[in-house]
Formats: structure tokens, sequence, C-alpha cells
């Protein structure tokens, strides 16, 4: 056993902490700001999609970068090289010839046009997506509902900050609430130039909280190079805000595109603070040890498919990456790795320990198959509702009894889909499960304290593909002991108030399992990690959490089948003792008579 599990354990629970007041309402901004933008561009799913068919470069006067066939921009003539100028447009304009917000289906937007060195007035009616562009990434309606993961994101955030309140865990709030910045959302005209300047903000705060999480991570401790960092990225961000709000101010209040002190410290910044924190997450990865690396390539790969994503974005504004940036392989790669990212960050984050990826695939394919089948119903409906139902008046009606009839099967779909994917996809997990619950099922019959053990700890070792795993009984003293080793009565004690499993930081073992013979603690089981360096994922914590359950179930059976064979022995003892008193007594009378 290792010597801060047994006799010392100076860091048995997660370590919690406290936020500032001012942290707390920096974060309930962020995420109300990122909720409201989420929830405006989940609305536009089911707004018709349009375009004006050009695409421009913003850091390079709003020259045309693109113009795709068949759309109003290549029927007026628009080519790439064009420069389009909105000095003398309206807001409405420049908010949606911009792309601050999506346009409406016959949506007109004015604006000049320099072509060859002539300029000249044009007016452009959206229309709808062809065919041709559905096909790209930056169309495809399947990559803005991978892009609707960003409610995901929001409640991972959530879940971690108030699990672990911490600096580097607020961090990470800011980070991943930022990274739902969605672009397809569309506000009041009034209200417009308000949300691009909160996106900014909360843009460059999830920046910010990127690097503050990266020098903190793992255990929420900066220390070196880390502590400078640590304190200047506040004074940072602030400064990286000044041009961001002062480029789109520039842009929807005065039409002109981004001088240059605005985009190199928009996007060179931006850039800078993604490598700065990749590269402390990757100097983290390589300092920590072997066995250590375990716990961390997964956060860090999720963080790494966020930043895919946001890197993208930003280089976009830059002619010369421009190409790479919007292509579909970059794109489609971007946006899918980002669909993934939250549930491992869930998972991993929370615990901060080693976990089981096929635990995280597991479940991403399950939540995936249930949003895809309520959205889907939706859509269905949807479509239903605009073809057949249109003018009938009970459209309201159907979509009600839709959304009812889901809310009240949603537990149902998530069992069924969570058994497809368990049985079809993970079948060794599916079946190692199955052999504990069957297990788990019989030990409350064990017939001697041998079967108990074994099945304590020879089970899970076989079924889960542990390291090890010991059994601490208690002795008179009421100190636990096994081979020799005496555990840290710190561990007993938190089993005996929070009387559940108890993960431990320690990198062997991972999870003391209590187990209880009415009200007292009986015994304490320990496991480690899985062979290949994984964590014990949730799943199965509760499956050793019900052995436990069980094997006390065992103890009092087995300890009230001894007081039961005592109680008989006892009394047959007696009854012997008993009879040869009574013996005694008729031989002693007969003497008595007899004299």
């Amino acid at each position: 056993m290792r010597p801060d599990i047994v006799g010392d354990s100076s860091a048995l629970t997660e370590r919690s902490g406290h936020l500032h007041w001012w942290q707390r309402c920096v974060a309930v901004l962020a995420g109300t700001v990122a909720l409201a933008l989420n929830v405006a561009a989940a609305a536009e799913l089911f707004a018709p999609q349009t375009t004006f068919g050009y695409r421009v470069i913003y850091t390079k006067g709003f020259e045309v970068a693109i113009v795709d066939p068949e759309t109003p921009a290549a029927r007026a003539g628009i080519a790439a090289g064009d420069v389009l100028d909105f000095r003398t447009s309206t807001l409405h304009d420049r908010i949606v010839g911009l792309e601050y917000q999506p346009a409406r289906p016959g949506e007109r937007v004015g604006f000049v046009v320099s072509h060859d060195g002539r300029a000249h007035r044009l007016q452009l009616t959206a229309g709808a997506v062809t065919p041709s562009q559905v096909q790209h990434a930056i169309f495809s309606p399947l990559a803005s509902f991978l892009r609707l993961t960003g409610f995901a994101y929001i409640v991972v955030a959530l879940i971690i900050l108030l699990r672990r309140p911490s600096r580097m865990t607020w961090g990470l709030f800011l980070y991943l609430v930022a990274s739902t910045n969605v672009e397809l959302y569309r506000f009041p005209e009034g209200l417009a130039p308000a949300a691009a300047f909160a996106s900014d903000l909360l843009g460059v705060a999830g920046l910010v909280g990127l690097v503050i999480f990266a020098v903190r991570f793992p255990n929420d401790n900066a220390t070196g190079w880390r502590a400078g960092l640590d304190r200047l990225a506040i004074p940072i961000g602030a400064l990286f805000a000044i041009p961001n709000l002062a480029w789109d101010a520039l842009a929807l209040f005065r039409g002109e595109s981004p001088a240059a002190w605005m985009s190199y410290g928009s996007t060179l910044g931006a850039l800078a603070l993604i490598l700065i924190a990749g590269g402390t997450l990757v100097t983290t990865y390589f300092a920590a040890q072997h066995a250590q690396r375990q716990r961390l390539q997964w956060v860090i790969a999720g963080i790494f498919f966020t930043l895919l994503s946001s890197a993208s974005g930003w280089a976009r504004y830059w002619s010369p990456a421009y190409p790479f940036a919007t292509s579909d392989a970059v794109a489609w790669t971007a946006t899918v790795l980002y669909a993934c990212a939250p549930f491992a960050l869930a998972y991993a984050v929370v615990r901060q320990r080693v976990f089981d990826i096929s635990f995280v695939i597991s479940r991403t394919l399950v939540y995936t198959f249930v949003t895809a089948t309520v959205f889907g119903g939706f859509a269905l409906i949807e479509w239903f509702v605009g073809h057949v139902l249109e003018q009938s008046g009970i459209a309201i009606v159907v979509v009600a009894l839709a959304a009812i009839g889901i809310a009240f099967s949603f537990d149902a779909l998530y069992s069924r889909a969570e058994n497809f994917v368990e049985r079809t996809l993970f079948r060794r997990r599916h079946l190692a499960e199955r052999h504990m619950a069957s297990v788990t099922a019989g030990l409350p019959y064990a017939e001697n304290d041998a079967a108990v053990e074994a099945a304590l700890v020879a089970e899970p070792i076989h079924a889960y593909a542990l390291i090890s795993a010991e059994l601490f009984r208690r002795d008179q003293s009421g100190n636990f002991f096994c081979d020799g080793n005496v555990l840290d009565r710190r561990i007993a004690l938190q089993l005996q108030g929070h009387r559940r499993a108890l993960r431990l930081h320690a990198d062997d073992p991972a999870l003391a399992i209590p187990i209880f013979m009415r009200a007292h603690l009986e015994a304490v089981a320990l496991y480690s990690v899985h062979a290949n360096g994984e964590d014990i994922d949730p799943d199965e914590a509760a499956s050793l959490e019900a052995m436990g359950v069980a094997a006390g179930i065992a103890y009092d059976h087995l300890e009230t089948a001894r007081v039961e064979r005592e109680g008989r022995r006892w009394r047959r003892i007696a009854e012997r003792q008993a009879r040869e008193l009574a013996v005694l007594r008729e031989r002693a009378s007969h003497d008595n008579g007899t004299g």
C-alpha cells in the first residue's frame, strides 16, 4: 500500500474553495450572455437559411474573398477582389451585410461596390441557400446543429464551477461558456450592437479564462513563471478587449474596416493567448510523471478540440490564412471535435483523475442519439405543420402535445438508447457490468467470510481489469487492518460520515468503498485504477458501491448465523448440564434416602 493512503491521507477528497463576489458576478454574466446567444442561435435553426453569396475578409477593407455561383452576389456581378463599402449604408444594412446577423428571406441590403477602380451602389436581396452551398461546412445544417453543443458547454461549465469552485475552474467556466459564442443569432436591430459588444467581451473573457486555467491546471496552483501569467492574465485581457470593441464599433456605426491596430490587436492577440494556453498545457503534460499523464491527456485533448475551432475562427480574418481556415476539411474537423469536447471535459475535470474513455464515448453516443431523435421529431413536426396543417389552426396544439409526449417518454428513450449502445458498441463493458450485478445479487447468501472477501477483491479485478483491490476489516480496537497494514483513520471517519464511496487523490488506490453492518462500519474496500492507467468510471463506482451494500448484508447474515450457532451450542451445553445436574440430584436424593 502507498504510505499516503495507509497511515497518512493528506489529501483525501477534492479540494474546494470559494470565489470572490466579482468572480461570481462575472460567471453569472458570462453564462447569461452565452445562454442568450445560444437560445437565439437555436431559434435560427428553424428559420429558412439564406445567403447573399459573398464572403469577405474583414481585415482587408471588406475585400470579397469568395462569391458562390448562382447566388444574388454572383448575379449582381460581384467578383473576388471587389471591395464592399458600407460607410453610407444604414445600421440595418451593416448588421446584415457584414453578417453580424443572418438575413431573412427577401431582406435587402445596400452598399457601394468598388470593381476595377469603379464604384457603384448596389442593392442585394437575400436568396435561399443553393444546393451547392449546402455541401459546404459553413452552410451545412448538420454543422449548425453540432454547434448547438454550446448548450452542453454551458451545463458542463456550470457543473464544474459549482462542484469545485476555485480560480482554476472559474477560468475554465469562462472559457467554456465563451466557446458557445455561435454566430447564427438574430436580435432586434436596436439590440444588435449590444449583442455584438457582449459577444466581444465574452470572447475576451473566455481566452483570459483559458490562460488562467492552463497555468493552474491540474492542482489549482500557479508557481514560477505560471504565477506571473496568472497575475497578468486579467490586465492583458482588459487591454485585449479594447481593439475588439473598437473593431465592432467602427464597423457597425461607421461602416469601416478595422484599423491596423484593431485587427492586429484582436486577431493576433487572440491567437497569442491560444498559443500561450496550449503551450502551457503541453508543458504541464510533459512535466508530469508517466502515471499522471493518463490523468491529464484527455483533459488537454478536450481543450485542444475547442482550440482548433477558436483558432480557425480567428484565422478567417486574415487573407493569407483564409483559404485554409475556411476549407471544408478544417471546418468539419473543428466542428466535430467541438461537439465531442464537453463530454470529456465534464468527466475528467470534475474528477481530476484518469477516466475510462469508453465511458465518455458511450455517453456521448447516447446523448447524441437521444438529442438527434428529439430534434428529428421536432423537425418532422415542423415540416408537417408547415405543409399540412398550416391553415388548420391546430398547429400550436400539435406542437404542444408532441413536446409533452417527448417529455414523458424521455427517460424511456434514454434508457433504450443507453442499452442499445452498451450492448452493441461496448459489449465487454456490458458483460462486465452484468457479471458484477450477478455477483452482487448472490453476495448476501455467502456461506462464510472467505467467500465475501473473494467477491469483494477477486471479482472486480477480473471483471474490470483493475490493478489491485484490498479489504480492510475492523478489529476489536476499532482499527482496520489488511495484511498488517492499518487504514488511515481519516478515511474511515469520512466513510462513516459520508456513507458513500470516497474518491481518493492518490494515484493508487482510487476508490474507497464502505461496508456497513447495520449502522457500524465493518470493513473498507480499496480499489485501484485500471491496468491501463484509466480511472474507475461512475458506472463502475456505482457497481462497486452496490457490492459494498450487499457485502454488508452478507456480513450481517453471517454474524447472525454465528450468533445462532453459538446460541444453539450454549443451549446444548445448558441442556446437557441440566441433565447431568438432574442425574446428580437424583443420585443425591437416593443416597440420602438409603442413609
